[in-house]
């Protein structure tokens, strides 16, 4: 639990390492006997990130945002209203950015990142019948909730984008396609973070929120997970109508979380850089918008 967390950032291609916001907590309650032990009875319950929302959604937390801008020199400038109008701190998290700030990879056939985030790729996710995430093993069953479903993308690829509470939390479809209806996966609300995944939790155990989107390269399972105070993963696209690439999705509330993007064998190629990152065990950097693979 000691070790820093470090990632690869694609823009400047140099290990970095990782600032965390919230450290104290995540080293305590995923490091520690006691830590654990809370936890695993109160720590993950909904009712937590109840109270978080609660607080984050009040107006006397808007007095919060500029000492974190501050704190973690936060782009601020992306942001399509200027910070001084956000009512609560949880308007600022959810923010939308201007149109520029995130371009679109127009490359035809290209697989764009669906969120700004640390991106580990997965080749062959069936492989053994579990895929490692950080040391830890997740069955596809589990994580899908559907064996079914689980054999649909056996021996496909997949990435798994981590959020930090420091990240922008809107995050949108990779492709064009046909998304299904949102099917909510039960779960607690464990954190994402590695400091939490080096020890026993998975993402199967966190609530989810599975859609298949009809795409070009076949079906795409996309998976948004919930995570440490965020009780809420709000959708904002209409399902059975047909989508672009990079137009939004939905938006996570206050706190860290992660998307998972699953792919059928042999439909898209990974980019070579997630794979070797991934290889030697690190997450890469990335913007939403920027290229993670090709359709086949």
């Amino acid at each position: 639990m000691t070790a820093p967390i470090e990632i690869v950032n694609r823009r400047t291609g140099r290990v970095e390492k990782e600032p965390i916001c919230g450290e104290w907590f995540l080293r305590f309650a995923y490091g520690t006997v006691l830590g654990r032990f809370l936890q695993a009875c109160i720590g993950s319950a909904p009712f937590l990130s109840r109270i978080a929302a609660w607080y984050a959604n009040g107006r006397r937390s808007a007095g919060a945002i500029l000492p974190f801008v501050r704190r973690h020199a936060i782009p601020i400038g992306e942001s399509l209203v200027p910070v001084e109008q956000f009512a609560s701190f949880a308007e600022f998290f959810s923010r939308r950015l201007r149109p520029d700030a995130r371009p679109i990879d127009g490359c035809r056939g290209g697989i764009v990142a669906p969120a700004d985030g640390r991106y580990f790729a997965i080749a062959e996710l069936g492989r053994q019948e579990k895929l490692s995430i950080k040391g830890r093993r997740l069955r596809l069953e589990e994580l899908l909730g559907s064996a079914v479903l689980a054999q649909k993308f056996f021996l496909g690829n997949g990435l798994i984008c981590r959020l930090s509470p420091l990240d922008y939390h809107r995050f949108h479809f990779p492709c064009d396609g046909v998304p299904s209806a949102v099917q909510a996966l039960p779960g607690r609300l464990h954190s994402v973070h590695p400091l939490a995944l080096r020890r026993r939790f998975t993402l199967s155990q966190n609530r989810r929120f599975l859609t298949r989107l009809v795409a070009d390269c076949g079906e795409v399972a996309m998976v948004e997970v919930g995570a440490t105070f965020v009780g809420t993963v709000s959708q904002t696209f209409t399902p059975h109508r047909h989508c672009k690439k990079g137009s939004e999705k939905g938006f996570f509330s206050f706190g860290g979380s992660a998307i998972l993007l699953l792919f059928e064998k042999g439909s898209v190629a990974l980019a070579e850089d997630l794979l070797q990152n991934s290889g030697n065990g690190m997450e890469t950097l990335l913007h939403m918008g920027e290229r993670i693979a090709m359709q086949c």
